[in-house]
């Protein structure tokens, strides 16, 4: 008991650590945000060229993200939809630091929440819940991993939607970075398996390789859901992203 109270409190300290150096690089780079190439959905314009093109094959009304970090996925979804933007994030120090980095700027709501009691009550405002959305699925950094859980909230609570999942593992292509949800388990389809076939949903992942992916550094991976059929079909007709058979059936 003692070494699993003490690993904890080495844990803690290490993330106090990591919270106290994001917040002195922000206030000394980047105290507000600033729209650019570089800026959200980890500045991969591969990426940013299929929102911009989902923006315009749907009708969203809203973007949900969860997970806010800095903002500047935030900032970017708001400038490129020109929807009303609501994301969660529930560390302390991140919400205030994004609150900070996003002030002044319209239609934008920052929700200090853990991202499955957020996608909730943002599920039961019926002007928002009723409505066609966007999901942008980031909050998986910490111990917990609230994704399956997320999902399948998303899932059963709004009948038209779109989610993206950052950080997530493309089958077949190594060179995409992703993240371990939780302490061990590694963000891939294994993860949401039975999200994805209680809900009928289709996966679908870029069909662009990571090597011509232009980003710094190491491109992070993703994946698309929404519901098979008519609605989850037209990401078929994005041609940067290619579908996941083996999720259907």
């Amino acid at each position: 008991m003692f070494k699993a109270i003490r690993n904890h409190c080495f844990r803690d300290m290490i993330n106090r650590l990591n919270d106290l150096e994001t917040a002195v690089r922000v206030f000394t780079d980047s105290p507000a945000y600033e729209p650019g190439d570089g800026s959200g959905l980890n500045g991969s314009m591969n990426r940013k060229r299929i929102f911009g093109e989902l923006v315009r094959k749907y009708d969203f009304s809203f973007v949900i993200e969860t997970g806010t970090y800095l903002g500047d996925s935030t900032g970017y979804f708001a400038d490129v939809s020109r929807l009303p933007v609501y994301s969660s994030e529930i560390n302390p120090m991140l919400h205030s630091l994004a609150r900070m980095r996003m002030k002044g700027r319209p239609g934008i709501h920052l929700v200090r929440s853990d991202s499955r009691k957020f996608l909730e009550e943002m599920s039961a405002i019926p002007d928002v819940g009723e409505k066609e959305c966007f999901f942008y699925l980031d909050a998986h950094w910490g111990k917990d991993c609230p994704l399956a859980e997320e999902i399948s909230i998303i899932a059963s609570r709004w009948s038209k939607f779109v989610v993206m999942v950052d950080d997530f593992q493309v089958p077949g292509d190594p060179g995409y970075a992703s993240d371990r949800c939780g302490m061990f388990r590694r963000m891939n389809l294994s993860l949401i398996r039975k999200s994805v076939k209680e809900h009928d949903l289709g996966a679908y992942f870029p069909s662009t390789p990571s090597s011509e992916d232009a980003v710094s550094g190491m491109p992070r991976g993703f994946v698309m859901l929404a519901r098979n059929g008519e609605y989850g079909d037209r990401l078929k007709t994005v041609s940067l992203l290619r579908e996941h058979r083996s999720t259907k059936g």
